[in-house]
C-alpha cells in the first residue's frame, strides 16, 4: 500500500469510526457517573426556579447497575492458564507473562462486554518476543472480508484478522495498520465531537499528514478481535450493556419522581385562606404554636395531605426484578428484598443463570485468546505453537461453591472414578498453575508415599510410613 492508498483507507475507516463512536458514546455515558450537564439532559432538567435542587436531586437518581453488571460478569473471566496440545503450559504463555496480561486481560473483557467488541494488537518487540496492546472500540475501527470467493474475484478472504484496521490515541496521532505496515498520520486539527470525522474538512490531506510507515513483518494485519458473542454473519454483536439501557433509564426516571415527590410533598402542609400575616413576628408565632385561632370568621384552615411514596417504591421494585431478569444476574445481587433466609445452595442455584451466560462469553473470548497467542508464537518464530489449533485457555473458577463442598467432590472422582488425584489439583479452588507444580515437585522429591493415604505421620516428620 503506498501513501496514496494509505490516506484514502484512513479516510474510509475515520468516517465508520464516527459512526460507531456516536453509539460507543452513549453506552459509555450511561455507564459513567452523570455530569450536571448528563443528568440535566436525562432527566429533562431545565433552567428555571428551584432548578439547582432539581439538578441535585437528578444526579442522586442514578443507580449504577450497569456498572455492577459489567463488574459482575468481568469478575467472572479471568484466564489463569494456557495449555497446548498434550494438556502441558504452552511456551507462548510467556508472552501473556511478559506483557502483564494477567491484569490488563480485564479492561480486554471489560470492553468486549460493555460494547460487544474489543481489540489486541500484536506486534514483534525489540526482545525477540511479542508485544501486546489491548484497545477499546472507542479507538479503533476495523475492515473485514468476507468468507467467501465470488465468481472471478478470486480466491476467498480469510476473516480470523482484518484486512485493514485504524487506531487513535491521544496524542493526536492515527495508526493505520495492513498486512505489511504500520503507517502513521498527523492531525493538524480534531473535531470537538469525534462524529465530526465525517465532514470532509477534517479529511484533507493538509489536516492528516503522512509521518512515516514501519514494517512489522507479521504477514498479517496484526490485530485480534474479541467479542462477547460471535454470531451468525449479518447479526450484530451488541454487548451486554445496550438492551439494558431502556430498563436502566426506567428505573432513573423512577427515582427522580420520587425524589422529588420526597423532597416537595412527603409530609402534611398545613394552609390558611382569607388571613396574611401583618408582620414576620406574627407569622413566627402562628407557625409555631399548637393552636390557630382567628378572629375572622371567613377565615379557613384546612392541610394538604403527603404524597404516598409507596408506589414508586413498588415501581422501583418491579423495574429492578425486570433488570435482574434481563441481565441474568441474582437478584439479590442487584438489593431485592424478596430473598431471605436462603441455604448456600439455594444461593448457588440462583447464580445458576449468570453461570451458564459467563460460561458462554468464556467460550466466544477464549477463541479470541488463542488465536491472539498463536500470533504471538508465529511472531517469536515458534511455528509448531503458532498451528496448534487445539491449544485452549483455562480460565478461573468462580462459580458460588464452598471450597469444601468443591474438595468432596474432587475427592469422590478421585476415589470412586478412579481419576489420579494430582490431575485434579488444578481444579482445587485458589490453586494456580504455579501452585500445582510446586506440590507435584514436592510429592516427587519426598517419593511417592508423601501424598498416599497412610503416609500422614512421614509427611508430618512424625516416622516412616509403611507400604
Amino acid at each position: 500500500m503506498n501513501e496514496l492508498q494509505a490516506r484514502d483507507a484512513i479516510r474510509a475507516l475515520l468516517q465508520d469510526y464516527a459512526e460507531q463512536r456516536r453509539r460507543f458514546d452513549e453506552i459509555s455515558r450511561a455507564v459513567r457517573p452523570w455530569s450536571d450537564a448528563e443528568a440535566a439532559r436525562r432527566m429533562d432538567v431545565s433552567q428555571g426556579k428551584n432548578y439547582h435542587r432539581h439538578l441535585r436531586i437528578a444526579k442522586m437518581s442514578q443507580t449504577p447497575f450497569l456498572g455492577l453488571v459489567l463488574d459482575t460478569y468481568g469478575q467472572s473471566l479471568k484466564v489463569e492458564n494456557y495449555f497446548s496440545d498434550g494438556s502441558v503450559q504452552a511456551r507462548s504463555w510467556r508472552h501473556w507473562q511478559a506483557n502483564r496480561m494477567d491484569a490488563r486481560q480485564t479492561g480486554l473483557h471489560r470492553a468486549a462486554l460493555q460494547y460487544g467488541t474489543a481489540y489486541a494488537s500484536v506486534l514483534p518487540s525489540s526482545s525477540g518476543g511479542a508485544r501486546i496492546g489491548v484497545h477499546s472500540p472507542r479507538r479503533l475501527v476495523a475492515r473485514y472480508g468476507e468468507d467467501m470467493a465470488w465468481p472471478h474475484s478470486g480466491d476467498a478472504v480469510q476473516t480470523e484478522f482484518p484486512i485493514i484496521a485504524m487506531v487513535t490515541d491521544e496524542n493526536g496521532h492515527l495508526c493505520l495498520y495492513d498486512e505489511e505496515k504500520v503507517y502513521f498520520f498527523g492531525v493538524e486539527n480534531r473535531p470537538k465531537d469525534p462524529s465530526g470525522w465525517s465532514q470532509k474538512y477534517f479529511l484533507t490531506p493538509e489536516n492528516l499528514p503522512f509521518i512515516e510507515y514501519r514494517e512489522h513483518g507479521v504477514n498479517v494485519t496484526p490485530i485480534v478481535r474479541y467479542q462477547d458473542r460471535m454470531m451468525a454473519d449479518g447479526e450484530e454483536t451488541n454487548g451486554i450493556i445496550e438492551h439494558l439501557l431502556a430498563l436502566s433509564e426506567r428505573i432513573d426516571r423512577t427515582n427522580y419522581e420520587q425524589g422529588v415527590a420526597q423532597y416537595w410533598a412527603a409530609f402534611k402542609q398545613r394552609y390558611v385562606t382569607g388571613w396574611a400575616p401583618k408582620s414576620e413576628y406574627e407569622a413566627m408565632r402562628q407557625a409555631v404554636s399548637d393552636t390557630w385561632t382567628f378572629a375572622n370568621k371567613d377565615v379557613k384552615v384546612g392541610q394538604f395531605d403527603e404524597t404516598d411514596l409507596t408506589q414508586y417504591i413498588k415501581a422501583r421494585e418491579s423495574s429492578v426484578r425486570d433488570f435482574a431478569a434481563v441481565a441474568q444476574v441474582p437478584a439479590q445481587s442487584l438489593g431485592a428484598n424478596a430473598i431471605s433466609n436462603i441455604s448456600a445452595d439455594g444461593l448457588a442455584a440462583l447464580e445458576t443463570s449468570k453461570d451458564r451466560k459467563a460460561s458462554e462469553i468464556q467460550t466466544s473470548l477464549g477463541e479470541s485468546h488463542e488465536q491472539m497467542l498463536r500470533l504471538c508464537a508465529h511472531i517469536a518464530g515458534d511455528e509448531e505453537e503458532a498451528a496448534d489449533f487445539a491449544s485452549e485457555v483455562k480460565w478461573a473458577e468462580t462459580s458460588a461453591r464452598s471450597f469444601a463442598q468443591t474438595v468432596d467432590g474432587l475427592g469422590k472422582i478421585a476415589t470412586m472414578l478412579g481419576v489420579p488425584a494430582d490431575e485434579l489439583w488444578s481444579d482445587i479452588p485458589g490453586w494456580t498453575h504455579e501452585r500445582v507444580k510446586r506440590a507435584r515437585d514436592a510429592q516427587a522429591s519426598q517419593g511417592s508415599g508423601l501424598f498416599d493415604a497412610g503416609s500422614d505421620k512421614a509427611a508430618l516428620g512424625g516416622g516412616e510410613a509403611t507400604g
